[in-house]
């Protein structure tokens, strides 16, 4: 766990529109119960329906997902729900690949705005041996459904921007194969696909990547892209995590870091505060568990303090207190975590 720490992060979230889509496709099936009901169960307002610019907290979108594919057991909502998806569904990004130049620019656009979507993975493009490899790395617990239409969508999108016959030379999933929908993905993907795997990747080769698009248009890629990059700044702007861990690293070495204070910190009332960490998929004590177990570890392995010292700088009132709350936070006491941990420079 301690190996790979990282910054705590603000909750993941999915743009609605996707939801709209995929709840379309749920109210198909006929089912017995009530897409609401369905909704209800995995923690989403129904009213989000009503506005494809919101954000659904990304957990809660995994969990309609894994009912969705309870209730209907179709293992290709994923393919289907690429199938359902237009430009808007992306935001203006949808409509700036659209107007690309080539398949490059179309994928490291792609992957360049891909929070604009979701928050749930990060995108990126590599060149390996002259192929474009479009990669997508999932930093949560995510659906095999979820995931099949994040890279089923990206390869719609591409043969509609640049021709309809367009197949990559290789698709790896990390998902198992399927069961029972095996032939529809192959059908789909039109390429090996490996299963299993790491991460989500799409390999292209150079005699497609190169190729000029039909609809490139400059002056629209401009015009979508600054829109795209004003969007996240304010989606950005929004986010309350970053600004409670900001308040909570200044505020931990005077000890008074309860909800109230960082709220007057941040100039919000006390119910404010918790009404945004809720909406963010988050409570006030998990984002200041997350930042004392990331600083507990860090000023750890740095080495240059005593435990005395960083119990201190963390809020507690005494070593004994930092010394159970590192065991519930890290299953070791600090003791424990130093004699498995060499010391590393910061």
């Amino acid at each position: 766990m301690e190996d790979d720490l990282e910054l705590p992060v603000t909750e993941s979230s999915v743009i609605a529109a996707w939801l709209i889509h995929l709840v379309a496709i749920v109210d198909e099936f006929g089912l017995d119960r009530d897409t609401a009901d369905i909704l209800q169960e995995a923690g989403i307002n129904p009213e989000l329906l009503n506005d494809p610019g919101a954000r659904v907290a990304s957990e809660k979108m995994s969990s309609f997902y894994k009912i969705v594919g309870r209730v209907t057991g179709d293992e290709a909502i994923g393919l289907r729900l690429a199938e359902r998806l237009t430009p808007g569904s992306m935001h203006v990004l949808g409509y700036s690949l659209f107007a690309s130049r080539t398949l490059l620019t179309f994928f490291s656009r792609c992957a360049r705005f891909f929070r604009l979507i979701s928050l749930a993975a990060n995108a990126s493009t590599e060149m390996r041996d002259g192929t474009l490899v479009y990669v997508l790395k999932v930093h949560e617990e995510m659906p095999a459904l979820r995931q099949d239409a994040f890279i089923a969508t990206v390869l719609r999108f591409a043969r509609m921007a640049y021709r309809s016959s367009f197949s990559p030379i290789l698709v790896k999933m990390r998902r198992p194969p399927p069961k029972k929908a095996l032939a529809q993905f192959d059908d789909y993907f039109c390429c090996p696909i490996e299963y299993d795997c790491k991460q989500l990747e799409m390999h292209i080769a150079k005699t497609d990547y190169q190729q000029p698009l039909r609809g490139a248009n400059s002056e629209i890629v401009r015009c979508h892209d600054q829109i795209a990059m004003e969007y996240i700044a304010r989606f950005d702007d929004q986010q309350i995590i970053p600004r409670i861990q900001a308040a909570i690293v200044k505020m931990l070495p005077d000890g008074d870091v309860s909800v109230d204070a960082v709220a007057g910190e941040l100039g919000m009332s006390n119910r404010n505060l918790q009404r945004q960490l809720q909406n963010e998929g988050s409570t006030f004590n998990a984002v200041l568990d997350d930042m004392r177990r990331y600083l507990a570890i860090r000023y750890l392995r740095a080495g240059r303090h005593s435990i005395k010292e960083i119990s201190y700088l963390l809020g507690y009132k005494d070593p004994s207190n930092f010394s159970r709350a590192f065991r519930r936070l890290t299953g070791k006491s600090p003791h424990e975590f130093l004699d498995t941990t060499a010391p590393q420079s910061e």
